[in-house]
């Protein structure tokens, strides 16, 4: 029989203090088939990486254009969540904390290069159906 003196891990039933990137991905990916009455689709996937962390994929999704796929972000996630890697056109920057990763991502999502992308697939949505 086990005794309750036996247990030797600490209370693991607190709030996190820090959201998980692939948390804030997302709660974005979201927000983007919510802004755009689901034309445009984000979904977020992630892998373990041989090193032992986490890749995570920020993919644009138009299911009018035959599911037509474009990976805007991939990002590299420790196990203790920060600091995150930028890959893709963004290789080699890091962002090492929770604030600085929604600066990141707020100024990618509205970047000019972003909001045309978009734009060009909302409009090829539209013609599509």
């Amino acid at each position: 029989m086990t005794d309750s003196n036996d247990d030797l891990w600490p209370d693991l039933t607190g709030e996190p203090t820090v959201k998980a990137p692939l948390l804030i991905l997302r709660e974005q990916a979201a927000k983007l088939g919510a802004k755009t009455s689901n034309l445009i689709e984000a979904e977020v996937t992630a892998y373990p990486t041989p090193d032992g962390q986490l890749s995570i994929r920020f993919i644009l999704k138009a299911p009018a254009l035959n599911g037509y796929e474009y990976v805007l972000l991939t990002i590299r996630q420790p196990v203790d969540l920060y600091p995150v890697s930028l890959t893709e056109d963004f290789f080699g920057d890091t962002v090492k904390n929770e604030q600085e990763f929604k600066h990141f991502l707020g100024e990618l999502f509205k970047s000019d290069r972003t909001v045309q992308i978009i734009s060009s697939l909302i409009a090829q949505s539209k013609h599509a159906a």
